[in-house]
């Protein structure tokens, strides 16, 4: 137990750092790596709840705006990069349009991403320094129980028990469609972060889940980008690059499903599922 409360007080103080060191202005891949961290910590401490419930309550609720913000930041940063990739399927100013809406969309959101880090940062830095303490307590107590008694049986329960109740849920999942793919991708992300806690994890499955997380997150990406560019343009002046966009967007569905329904039937004991 010892060794997988070690990855959770790295993965706790990787986070600590990048808001310590985050710019005021920071970069997409720097957002991206706040994103990522956060939402990996946010598993983490839902796993190990049991350290101290009132706690970790406190972690989550200091983060999660923090990982909101950063989350609306990246999105547009993908946003951007996808629509860039696009430039040859348009015509006229169709794409400078396109872009210039995202990138206006993009300061607002880069605002409300300072705002946030202004008025929580220091709060959320000093809940995760009290609960790295925490880790700590409980990585030596851990340490004694393993040099006086070995293992104890119980040991990974706690790890195992969530672990198994998000395979639960994903194995319980309705027929995937446009609607309910990307809260199951939320979830298969939960669960490969707690499977990363545990040293006895299955990394054939860890290479399952990643791949369906993006292959989900792929086609996400291109569908945010469909829903803005048809607000944005115009089926008159450009036809070209939305129906370009539109069928990417659906390859990317059908490429996200099938990996889905892939790690359903394989991993998950329950009938592959076939989408709307």
């Amino acid at each position: 137990m010892a060794e997988e409360l070690e990855h959770a007080r790295k993965a706790v103080r990787e986070l600590r750092r990048a808001l310590k060191s985050l710019p005021k202005e920071p970069r997409p891949e720097e957002v991206h790596r706040l994103r990522t961290t956060t939402r990996r910590v946010e598993a983490i401490v839902s796993v190990l709840a049991q350290l101290e419930g009132k706690e970790s309550r406190r972690v989550l609720k200091s983060i999660e705006p923090i990982r909101k913000a950063a989350g609306d930041v990246r999105e547009l940063d993908v946003m951007i990069g996808n629509a860039r990739k696009l430039a040859r399927y348009a015509e006229g100013d169709s794409l400078t349009r396109l872009v210039e809406q995202i990138q206006i969309a993009r300061r607002q959101g880069a605002a409300a991403l300072r705002h946030v880090l202004s008025a929580r940062r220091d709060a959320a830095r000093q809940k995760l320094r009290d609960y790295l303490n925490l880790i700590r307590k409980a990585v030596a107590q851990a340490k004694r129980m393993e040099s006086a008694n070995g293992m104890p049986a119980d040991a990974h329960d706690g790890i195992h028990s969530a672990a198994a109740n998000v395979v639960r849920e994903l194995g319980e999942w309705p027929p995937l469609n446009p609607e309910n793919i990307h809260p199951f991708r939320l979830k298969v992300k939960e669960l490969r972060y707690i499977l990363q806690l545990s040293s006895d994890a299955n990394s054939e499955l860890g290479e399952a889940l990643g791949n369906v997380q993006r292959r989900i997150g792929e086609w996400h990406d291109w569908h945010q980008l469909h829903e803005i560019a048809s607000q944005i343009l115009t089926p008159e002046r450009d036809l070209a690059l939305l129906e370009r966009i539109d069928e990417t967007a659906m390859r990317r569905f059908d490429q996200a499903l099938a990996a889905a329904n892939s790690l359903r039937g394989k991993y998950l004991a329950m009938p592959v599922a076939r989408g709307a």
